[in-house]
């Protein structure tokens, strides 16, 4: 499991920040919202997810990941 901090952002304002583990960003993005989650898009209303492990992020491995909840 991987250290996550999810937050739910409101446009480019934190809105709510809790820390999580997870084996994937997705999951740790579902485990907090308590549902469903999708790629952002251009939501208003959405989720970031940073990864906290130290490696060094990557064009194929970025340390910060974008969704929404779908349903609300």
């Amino acid at each position: 499991m991987k250290a996550y901090r999810v937050e739910r952002m409101d446009g480019d304002v934190v809105q709510e920040s809790q820390e999580t583990e997870a084996s994937t960003p997705f999951g740790a993005a579902e485990k907090v919202v308590g549902g469903k989650v999708t790629l952002r898009g251009d939501a208003c209303k959405w989720i970031r997810v940073v990864d906290l492990t130290d490696k060094v992020p990557t064009r194929l491995r970025p340390s910060v990941y974008e969704y929404k909840a779908l349903g609300r």
